[in-house]
């Protein structure tokens, strides 16, 4: 993987992410449900795998093991990096976290600059 499709592949995490967060903060956890994708689920992708534990209301510490049992399971050092992100988005939605401290904690795992356009949507 390139950098150019690292930084596609983290933006479009970034933006799912915080669009989720806001939405689970207006309406809630179970509002999720409706946009988590099933076939993604069944191939463990981590966020939509991650959320299906969230919306099921499965306790914090235990969706962060299964995750990181998963995560650890990486190879490839870049899709190593876009797993955790995944992770720490799964876990910062649950938690509630505000978009702007969401992006900063996604944001902090990479060596990429901070877009303030991306908090703008």
């Amino acid at each position: 993987m390139n950098h150019s499709e690292f930084e596609n592949q983290y933006n479009e995490i970034v933006k799912k992410a915080l669009s989720y967060g806001q939405k689970a903060r207006r309406e809630g956890l179970l509002a999720l449900e409706d946009e988590i994708d099933s076939e993604k689920v069944n191939e463990r992708d981590i966020f939509e795998y991650g959320l299906r534990f969230v919306v099921d209301g499965t306790d914090s510490l235990l969706i962060d093991r299964i995750l990181t049992n998963i995560v650890q399971q990486e190879k490839d050092e870049q899709m190593l990096i876009l797993k955790k992100i995944q992770k720490e988005a799964v876990l910062c939605i649950q938690a509630g976290f505000n978009t702007r401290i969401l992006y900063a904690l996604l944001n902090s795992l990479t060596d990429m600059p901070l877009i303030n356009e991306v908090l703008k949507d």
